[in-house]
């Protein structure tokens, strides 16, 4: 992705939002913090083929070249619109902490046949690597697990090639559960009607809605 540098931090970030430009940040250990521009679209792509751990290229001016993860992306709670990146530039002969999603394969016959449920304990596995090493995802297969209370925890997971596991050994992946049937509620006993207030009573007003976040 082309960055270009950002000097007016925190000045006209909505005009430029809404001409498709995102505001973003690359900092790093031993790297000073810059704050750029990145187009939205450009973005957008590298997100979707990228996500959170893999290697991103980044383009500032004629610098050389920026190895890079996509570490947050901040959204509006009000649109969903994007807000803010930030890249964390890496050194590549230098291990770095990530968080990898688990991805679950395979079918659990008890599962299938409705007889038990798949009870999910980790969706991220931390890891410490090189930034090379860092897999893009962890398949876990969970066509082994035949009986109710059958699991996997992170101790039977097969260590990535270059990967040290920082989460605990015992730590729940999946496991098979006894299905449990839903029950209908009963429904809750009508209460007694209140007393009619007193025509011009004072009611406490509604809650407004709160502000989104300050931009940076």
């Amino acid at each position: 992705m082309k960055l270009e540098p950002r000097p007016d931090r925190g000045r006209h970030l909505r005009a430029l939002r809404r001409a498709g430009r995102l505001p973003a940040i690359v900092y790093g250990h031993n790297v000073d913090a810059l704050t750029v521009l990145v187009d939205g679209r450009d973005f957008v792509k590298a997100f979707q083929k990228v996500g959170r751990n893999q290697l991103v290229d980044l383009q500032v001016g004629e610098e050389p070249v920026r190895k890079a993860l996509i570490r947050e992306v901040q959204r509006s709670p009000r649109d969903g619109d994007l807000l803010h990146v930030d890249f964390y530039q890496v050194n590549l002969m230098e291990k770095i902490e990530s968080e990898v999603p688990i991805d679950l394969e395979g079918e659990v016959e008890l599962v299938a046949k409705g007889e038990a449920d798949l009870q999910r304990g980790l969706h991220l596995l931390k890891v410490e690597c090189l930034p090379t090493d860092l897999p893009a995802v962890i398949t876990v297969d969970v066509s082994s697990l035949k009986e109710i209370d059958d699991e996997i925890r992170v101790k039977d997971l097969p260590v990535p090639p270059g990967c040290e596991i920082l989460d605990e050994p015992e730590d729940l992946i999946v496991k098979v559960a006894t299905h449990r049937e839903e029950v209908e509620e009963a429904a809750p006993a009508v209460p007694a009607p209140a007393e009619v207030p007193i025509v011009g009573e004072a009611q406490a007003p509604a809650e407004g809605e709160g502000e989104g976040p300050a931009e940076s």
